[in-house]
């Protein structure tokens, strides 16, 4: 034991060291690497089992029929199968991602790797609005976590490489950089050292580059986006203020069934087996006749850009991708909800832009205009990450000219989300991921009760810990804070330490005790008074 706490002490003091620092930064460059071989890889196969599902769907006959539903219903079966083996591959990845950091969980990483791949390959190919942004991401983090093994660095560098694995998945599926480094710092981790940021930077620019190098540099949205002109600047403020209540009432909407679906789906008095076969009846159903709301909807938001569409159909096919999405992500199958709910976003903007066109006479420019503020205000409606919603939609578009109405339309929405006292969807994922299925997750987690880790908490301003004493925090006895990082330096604390903004706490503990209250001290740091 004894053992253990000092080598942990040693690994951290040995992050300061310049050499150190530079091998760390090495091992990220070669996971952002290896992780946007392995999303590049994950894009084109998806691109090439949906090409053939549309080809299975063409000149539908009695015998393509019969093949196409046991086709739907062997892989639901399949997929099925994998997460009773694996169940860490299900949903989006970003639940799993936030456990792993704050120690809940441990990955198997290789297994893991190879059925979020091929599973979410299988569930998405098939149909089923989900997205592959957020699978990109897990696939990111459990090939950090794997350099981490294979390598054998320290316990400490298992969170920058997993952080990094995360926003170069999300970097390549994008084909945005920023937003994959900003996500990393904004969502999994709320705060940044000089050295994550650095890390975390390399490594979604190496993933960006084998994106580019291999799927070319066009931007995710290719359109002439043009803000409108020629309309009252009052005019403007007041219609912009009611979509940003439209969009946040909207968000609280998606967070609300979303979970609710998943209950209800749970649910269900069946063999898990046959229900998932009936759903993948369903979703072959809407494979034929609402091809439009099948998969992540890339597709569908680039043909609302150059197209035309009636009203009534653009408000039917906005119901049907939303409730779709809800029922896709409730059978836990490996996708992601990120660009459903861009998709949604969108979609919503493009009704209001169309009801201000046919009722108000406004320019038809307000229709995709109202679709990117859309997008950006749905994301940070339902995640809570504005910075990163802002950034996102810039890289996706290539379009520098919306910065200012993004971060008015996105600050306005986030202000609404803190009166409404929304949660982060991602958060209330992870804690009923938790709360309702300990029973699997704590399985992993069993090799590993004797180990000794290390947390890092961020003290922000006006938190829980910020002019308190070492003493005051009355911390469990087997937390013990052995290290107090202010301005770049460290020095050990006593009782009697002052805890000032800024600073970052290190902790030393095992791993039961960092599983329990991980994500508590986490938010106690951040968490304003």
């Amino acid at each position: 034991m004894e053992k253990s706490v000092l080598q942990e002490l040693n690994n951290i003091s040995s992050l300061k060291s310049r050499r150190k620092s530079s091998v760390l930064i090495f091992f990220c460059f070669l996971t952002g690497i290896i992780s946007g071989i392995a999303v590049v890889s994950y894009t084109i196969l998806l691109n090439k089992i949906s090409e053939w599902r549309e080809s299975l769907l063409t000149d539908v006959s009695l015998g393509k029929i019969i093949f196409g539903l046991f086709l739907f219903m062997l892989i639901g079966v399949t997929v099925q199968l994998m997460i009773f083996k694996y169940p860490l591959i299900g949903g989006s990845g970003i639940p799993q991602v936030n456990g792993l950091l704050q120690r809940k969980i441990e990955f198997n990483w290789f297994p893991e790797l190879i059925c979020k791949f091929f599973g979410g390959i299988l569930a998405i190919g098939a149909g089923m609005s989900l997205g592959r942004e957020g699978p990109s991401i897990h696939l990111g983090a459990l090939i950090g976590e794997g350099i981490n093994k294979l390598s054998k660095r320290p316990n400490v560098e298992q969170k920058y490489l997993v952080t990094c694995g995360a926003s170069a998945g999300l970097a390549a599926a994008f084909n945005a950089p920023l937003a994959g480094t900003i996500f990393a710092l904004e969502e999994l981790h709320k705060f940044f050292s000089p050295l994550l940021l650095i890390c975390v930077l390399v490594a979604s620019g190496a993933s960006n580059y084998v994106s580019r190098l291999i799927l070319g540099s066009k931007t995710v949205f290719e359109h002439n986006f043009v803000l409108p002109d020629h309309t009252s600047p009052l005019f403007a403020v007041i219609i912009t203020g009611i979509f940003c209540i439209i969009i946040t009432l909207a968000g609280k909407g998606f967070s609300f069934f979303l979970v609710y679906f998943q209950k209800k789906y749970k649910n269900i008095k069946l063999n898990k087996y046959l229900k998932i076969s009936f759903f993948m009846i369903t979703a072959y159903t809407v494979c034929i006749f609402f091809k439009d709301i099948t998969g992540g909807g890339h597709s569908l938001i680039e043909h609302m850009f150059h197209s035309g569409i009636p009203l009534k159909l653009l408000l039917v096919i906005l119901i049907l991708k939303f409730f779709y999405t809800m029922l896709s992500y409730s059978t836990g199958f490996p996708g992601g909800i990120f660009l459903p709910m861009l998709v949604i976003g969108a979609l919503i903007g493009k009704t209001y832009g169309l009801i201000l066109v046919n009722y108000f006479s406004v320019s038809n420019e307000f229709i995709v205009h109202f679709m990117l503020l859309g997008m950006a205000a749905y994301f940070t409606a339902v995640v809570r990450a504005p910075i990163t919603g802002i950034i996102l939609i810039l890289e996706m578009t290539g379009n520098f000219s919306y910065l200012f109405l993004l971060i008015v339309t996105v600050t306005i929405t986030y202000v609404l989300t803190e009166f409404l006292k929304l949660e982060p969807i991602y958060e209330i994922l992870f804690e009923n991921m938790f709360t309702r299925e300990k029973e699997i997750y704590s399985g992993s987690a069993e090799k590993a009760e004797n180990k000794i880790v290390t947390l890092l908490i961020h003290v922000g301003a006006d938190s829980e810990f910020e002019n308190k004493k070492i003493k005051q925090l009355n911390l469990p006895k087997k937390l013990l804070v052995v290290g107090v990082r202010e301005n770049r330096k460290e020095y050990i604390p006593d009782g009697e330490t002052l805890i000032k903004s800024g600073n970052h706490l290190v902790i030393i503990t095992d791993y039961n005790t960092a599983q329990k209250y991980a994500y508590k001290l986490k938010d106690k740091g951040i968490k304003i008074l």
